[in-house]
């Protein structure tokens, strides 16, 4: 359940309900009706802020809230409220470029609905070809990271930043510029062209 998830992640992080409705931008209400399981249904802004603030995939809890007593949900909900639904949960086929700023797709790839159609502007796929841009255990060469260039990095966000003429991956640190903050990376099991 969404909110027996988020109440463990939150704790796991040492977080109170306070400190995470500050960090997601949410009031603190919002997070106390969550983690009772008292709400009728959640926006996807939401989701995408619980999801940065906890550092999880916005996916996760997505499947959670679709998943919420469906039986006896179903009777309450409209034909459009289950239709909306679905048609979030479903993947959207996006083009992946070389890099933040190119217009040179090299590939297609398959993302959750809510990043494609989240606003939309600002967001871009990002094939990682090289060796030079890997960052330890969490971004490798064949991998897809979804960026926003248009949101703003917290303590702990991976960004995409220029040293020199080269582009690298690193954590946020405050008052350093960066081009784009990395959403969520995918691992693609095929090799990039």
């Amino acid at each position: 359940m969404l909110s027996e998830y988020v109440k463990e992640t939150r704790l796991k992080r040492g977080l109170s309900q306070a400190e995470l409705a500050k960090l997601a931008g949410l009031s603190a209400s919002f997070i106390c009706r969550i983690e009772r399981g008292d709400y009728k249904s959640v926006t996807v802004d939401s989701l995408h802020k619980l999801s940065r603030a906890l550092k999880i995939p916005i996916n996760d809890l997505n499947g959670l809230i679709l998943n919420r007593d469906i039986k006896s949900d179903l009777l309450k909900k409209t034909p459009y409220e289950i239709l909306s639904e679905l048609t979030l949960s479903l993947p959207a086929i996006v083009p992946v470029y070389t890099d933040i700023n190119s217009k040179h797709i090299i590939e297609h790839a398959f993302v959750p609905k809510e990043l494609a159609s989240n606003g939309g502007k600002g967001m871009k796929l990002i094939g990682i070809k090289s060796n030079d841009i890997e960052y330890d255990d969490v971004v490798h060469k064949g991998d897809i990271i979804i960026c926003a260039k248009e949101m703003l990095a917290s303590p702990g966000d991976l960004c995409i930043r220029m040293k020199g003429d080269q582009m690298m991956i690193a954590p946020y640190k405050k008052n350093e510029e960066y081009l784009a903050v990395i959403i969520q990376v995918i691992k693609v099991v095929k090799q990039l062209n």
